[in-house]
């Protein structure tokens, strides 16, 4: 039984290991791709939010994040900046856009979250070098760059605050991903799929993207709204008593019933600090 255990194990990581100089690859060429078509704008911001995910994962290379207190930190922060980043930055484009298909398209958003959470949930059930948190974050990315690939490519001239703004939130998200990545016992370098994910549909899209009527745009702003909105309720932290079922995700759910009402204070102050953080960069964005 343990030979067979340690056969998948190194199974998973031989496979992780391709996956990840696969993306690798991909993620350098399309970059190269967008700075040949001249989509610097785009690059850069893309380039923002893959070394800040890195970054995260990095922290999480160096920092225990096994405490209950820090574990509700990483995902209060992450959950608190998405959240903020998608009622502030993308559900008014999308209901300013086309109010009612940008709002069923926010609805849309959310379930596709949904989806993609429970169906990836699957994914446990193979050797993959992959796991259900992993999975929604590459989803949220991946729908993330989407949103930015098509509005660049139809309004070239958008400023960067906007990408800055709702790609802010990938450090925590790094870390947090790294952490459940740990739990899952998975390699940490498979995090390269999400942190390029951005740029994997960002790019490509701004490239071949004709321009999009009002309620086009509205529908991309609204099922990006969605899965932002999702993925960042679902990284909530909760706390859970000694012995209780953990959700598999990794997300959100905590272990720390010995300190649980000083714990449960952290994790109402880590998501309105992280939601806070958002507004602040925005703000010092705007004056800029």
């Amino acid at each position: 039984m343990n030979v067979e255990i340690e056969t998948g194990r190194t199974r998973r990581e031989h496979i992780a290991v391709v996956v990840s100089a696969v993306t690798a690859i991909l993620f350098a060429a399309v970059v190269a791709g967008g700075i040949v078509a001249g989509r610097l704008t785009l690059v850069v911001v893309v380039a923002f939010g893959f070394l800040a995910m890195v970054a995260g994962v990095t922290i999480s290379l160096f920092v225990d994040f096994g405490t209950p207190d820090r574990q509700v930190w990483a995902y209060g922060l992450a959950s608190g900046a998405m959240l903020a980043s998608a009622a502030a930055l993308l559900a008014p484009k999308a209901i300013t856009r086309h109010p009612e298909y940008g709002g069923f398209a926010i609805a849309l958003g959310y379930l596709a979250g949904y989806a993609g959470h429970e169906l990836g949930h699957l994914v446990t059930h193979y050797d993959l070098p992959l796991n259900a948190a992993v999975s929604e974050l590459t989803l949220h990315a991946f729908a993330a760059g989407s949103i930015m690939g098509v509005v660049y490519g139809s309004l070239p001239d958008l400023s960067a605050l906007f990408g800055f703004g709702i790609l802010a939130h990938k450090f925590p998200a790094g870390f947090t991903g790294s952490e459940a990545l740990k739990q899952s016992g998975i390699p940490r370098t498979i995090m390269i799929v999400p942190a390029s994910a951005v740029a994997l549909a960002a790019i490509p899209l701004s490239i071949l993207t004709p321009d999009l009527s009002a309620t086009v745009q509205a529908v991309f702003y609204g099922v990006s709204t969605g899965v932002f909105a999702h993925v960042g309720i679902d990284m909530l932290p909760e706390c859970s008593h000694v012995g209780s079922h953990a959700d598999s995700s990794g997300h959100g759910s905590i272990e720390c019933s010995r300190n649980i009402h000083r714990v449960r204070q952290y994790a109402v102050a880590s998501t309105f600090a992280g939601a806070g953080a958002i507004f602040v960069l925005w703000q010092a964005l705007a004056m800029g």
